[in-house]
């Protein structure tokens, strides 16, 4: 006779309530990639990775309860996939959905529509670039040489944002360029 395995009840309503948030974000994003909603579901995406990798250290006593987490995680893995590669259509402006709308709108003779997700990228590329002026001048006003590269500094500054944004659990991060003792230093501060 099979020997019955205990089950932690608060990690299966875990993994239900993981299950159901994947099920909505890959309608959100359909309603997204299809047109209805305007804008892209990027936070639920994030907050359904935070949910995944905080499970990831959950430790499993049953071994069906593993199971189901691993096939969740799977599941949530390809949909990710699935998001990217139509987000890097839409980019591109080769996603079908997108490249109709802009196809009929140029037979009406009106620009092509501008996808929320490039006007958002356009608008950090300008943030960025403000910020390294404002470095580079702050500097130049210190003393130290101004031959920094900006794709550095880019870098430097985005991996900042995402620290600060997961560390204080803030929508965005302003950035303040200063000189300390004769140095310029770029100080990132969370924004409720």
């Amino acid at each position: 006779m099979a020997q019955k395995q205990r089950v932690d009840r608060k990690l299966g309503a875990d993994l239900d309530g993981l299950e159901r948030q994947i099920q909505l974000l890959k309608i959100s994003y359909e309603k997204y990639f299809s047109g209805v909603d305007k804008f892209e579901p990027s936070k639920e995406r994030e907050d359904l990775r935070r949910t995944i990798r905080e499970t990831d250290r959950a430790r499993f006593i049953a071994l069906v309860q593993r199971h189901r987490y691993q096939t969740l995680r799977s599941r949530f893995i390809s949909l990710d996939t699935y998001i990217q590669r139509n987000l890097f259509q839409i980019e591109r402006g080769t996603h079908p959905r997108f490249k109709f709308r802009a196809d009929l709108s140029a037979k009406h003779g009106q620009p092509p529509p501008v996808s929320d997700y490039e006007k958002r990228r356009i608008a950090e590329e300008r943030t960025y670039k403000d910020v390294y002026d404002r470095y580079l001048e702050a500097r130049r006003i210190a003393g130290q040489h101004t031959e920094v590269d900006f794709d550095r500094v880019r870098s430097a500054i985005k991996r900042q944002v995402k620290t600060i944004q997961s560390r204080f659990k803030c929508s965005s991060v302003k950035f303040k360029v200063q000189v300390e003792d004769g140095v310029a230093r770029i100080k990132a501060v969370p924004q409720r």
